[in-house]
C-alpha cells in the first residue's frame, strides 16, 4: 500500500468501501425527508444530506456513484 495513502487512511479512520476505495462519513444532516414524499423505490426516510471523505489509492478503481 502507498505510504501516503496509509497515512490518510489511519489519520481520518477511513474504512474500505464495498464498491472500491476507502471512506469515512464526516457529516449527516439531522433533518430527513419522509418516505411518503420520496419515489417508490426508497424503502425508508432519507437524510437531507451527508458528506464523506473518499480515497482511491493509485490504480484502484471504484463503481461508487
Amino acid at each position: 500500500m502507498n505510504e501516503k495513502a496509509q497515512l490518510y487512511i489511519n489519520r481520518i479512520n477511513l474504512q474500505p468501501h464495498p464498491q472500491g476505495g476507502y471512506f469515512s462519513e464526516v457529516y449527516r444532516s439531522d433533518k430527513t425527508l419522509k418516505k411518503e414524499f420520496l419515489p417508490e423505490h426508497y424503502d425508508g426516510d432519507r437524510n437531507f444530506s451527508t458528506s464523506i471523505y473518499f480515497l482511491l489509492e493509485g490504480e484502484q478503481t471504484s463503481k461508487f456513484h
